[in-house]
């Protein structure tokens, strides 16, 4: 009896692949023609109109463009002769007829800032009368503004002092000289009777300071000069007033002319320093309650199996892990080797029957 299997064979299988892999790759490249005559057709239709106008072009020419050369023919239709013409004549007049406001609200009027000059010795006599009403303002209205305000910024000051003057502006830094200003005999009509002459230090001045003049401070700031890195952390928010020339000591100590700008401040505020420490002394304490959290869970676990251990030992289940015979060496006598021969010779004699054919007496 035969049996024949349903199954395919194996060279009608690979034939099969065989002709499923032919069907495949021929359906691949119908695609890739469909896809190429498609794109050729885009790019003709999309190219027919510049030729069709460069033809136009070249046949009001004596000779042939150029590919990069490009000639516009004026026409009716086309740009005009008079560039003029391509203006919004319209909209050129609305934006001359627009109004740019000078100052902001809070800035010091116009008026006010006219006569000062930048770059000169201290502040001129033209120039007191601008700066006492510039105090004046600044007491009025920058008295609790002080987080309102953009911050300073020396660069700034330094290279465009005529776009900052009579702004207000926000300063932070070291104070390094502190001492009372000198007023003019006008100061009294304006209200002022006394001034302080402070020289900061910003995070951004390098070297250089920041000339500041104000009306009050703060209690306990140091009347010092020059002191060192423990100098206090002074804020202020202050008009910006010039770009004053000053003589300073010089590298050298013999005296030399520098320039610093010169803000009017209604108060200088004393920062309070925020304790600030390392990274590894901010991550301490977390470490060690980590720590400590960690060897509390380790006890717990060791006096949780010794709990459980001493709870098991009471059962009678643990009668059954102890061995039933504990050794022990009592009574072991210790025999030479030949005394252990003699012994087991002398117990293989016992224990064997006697077959002599001796008859005994």
């Amino acid at each position: 009896m035969r049996f024949r299997s349903k199954g395919r064979g194996r060279e009608e299988k690979l034939l099969r692949s065989a002709r499923r892999g032919t069907f495949l790759i021929a359906g691949v490249v119908v695609l890739l023609l469909l896809f190429n005559l498609s794109r050729v057709g885009r790019q003709s239709g999309q190219s027919a109109v510049p030729q069709a106008a460069s033809g136009l072009v070249v046949s009001g020419l004596a000779g042939e463009l150029l590919p990069d050369e490009v000639q516009i023919v004026g026409g009716g239709s086309g740009l005009g002769a008079d560039p003029a013409a391509m203006i919004d004549k319209a909209g050129a007049a609305a934006m001359e007829a627009q109004v740019v406001q000078a100052a902001g609200l809070d800035d010091v009027p116009v008026t006010v800032t006219r006569p000062v000059r930048d770059d000169v010795l201290g502040v001129l006599t033209d120039e007191q009368e601008s700066m006492l009403a510039t105090l004046r303002l600044a007491e009025k209205v920058l008295r609790g503004r002080l987080s309102e305000m953009p911050e300073a910024r020396y660069a700034v000051f330094m290279d465009s002092p005529k776009s900052c003057r009579g702004k207000p502006w926000r300063l932070q830094g070291r104070l390094r000289r502190l001492s009372q200003a000198v007023l003019p005999r006008s100061a009294a009509k304006y209200g002022i009777r006394t001034a302080w002459d402070a020289w900061i230090s910003t995070s951004d001045s390098g070297n250089q300071l920041v000339h500041v003049v104000a009306l009050s401070m703060d209690a306990g700031l140091p009347l010092v000069d020059s002191p060192g890195r423990d100098a206090p952390l002074v804020e202020l928010a202050g008009y910006f007033f010039k770009r004053e020339g000053y003589a300073a000591r010089g590298i050298d100590g013999k005296g030399d002319l520098a320039l610093a700008p010169l803000l009017l401040t209604d108060r200088i505020l004393r920062v309070v320093p925020r304790e600030s420490g390392t990274r590894a002394e901010e991550m301490l304490p977390w470490m060690a309650w980590s720590s400590a959290g960690i060897c509390l869970g380790v006890l717990a676990l060791i006096w949780r199996f010794q709990r459980s251990d001493h709870e098991f030992r009471g059962t009678r289940t643990h009668l059954f892990t102890q061995p039933p015979v504990r050794p022990s060496f009592e009574g072991v006598a210790a025999v030479s080797l030949q005394e252990a021969l003699h012994a087991m010779e002398e117990q293989s004699r016992a224990g064997v029957p006697d077959t002599s054919l001796t008859l005994p007496n």
